[in-house]
């Protein structure tokens, strides 16, 4: 099976259809973020390969062994523990309101997505350096991961 990627279109316009089918009073299947709170990680996340708000916490093992484990093998487990400067409930991003941060979601699917393969992104802070194509990748699962969280 072909890995997905915010750099095939048809990616893309699949996860901004999810993304218009939500509504502000969408329900999480688990997890404690709120629909709004979602949408605005998925904001602080898309501005990640471009902006520095989150500490590096890296280490060789999550940047030679999870990494290429997260990227390529394994699905994004349900209940992960984030970083308490990307959770919305700690110190991450506050959400704006629900159209503002869909359509930031919206416009880092297409930023990321449309990156030239050269471009230099900034460090993950869990998996250090990742070139613009690892990025597409795993913003692509990651939001993929929150939408279904949503039920969409």
């Amino acid at each position: 099976m072909p890995i997905k990627t915010l750099r095939d279109e048809k990616r893309r316009d699949e996860l901004v259809a999810r993304i218009n089918a939500l509504t502000p009073d969408a329900a999480a299947r688990w997890g404690r973020m709120s629909v709004v709170q979602m949408l605005s990680h998925l904001v602080q996340s898309g501005e990640l390969p471009f902006v520095a708000s989150v500490p590096d916490r890296s280490n060789w093992a999550s940047r030679m062994l999870l990494k290429p484990l997260v990227l390529y093998v394994l699905p994004i487990p349900k209940d992960v523990k984030t970083s308490a400067a990307i959770d919305q409930q700690q110190d991450g991003r506050k959400p704006v309101d629900f159209e503002s941060d869909r359509a930031s979601v919206v416009g880092s699917i297409t930023k990321i997505g449309t990156l030239p393969e050269t471009e230099r992104c900034l460090d993950h802070p869990m998996f250090g350096r990742m070139s613009a194509k690892q990025w597409a990748v795993i913003a692509h699962k990651h939001i993929d991961h929150h939408l279904r969280q949503f039920g969409v």
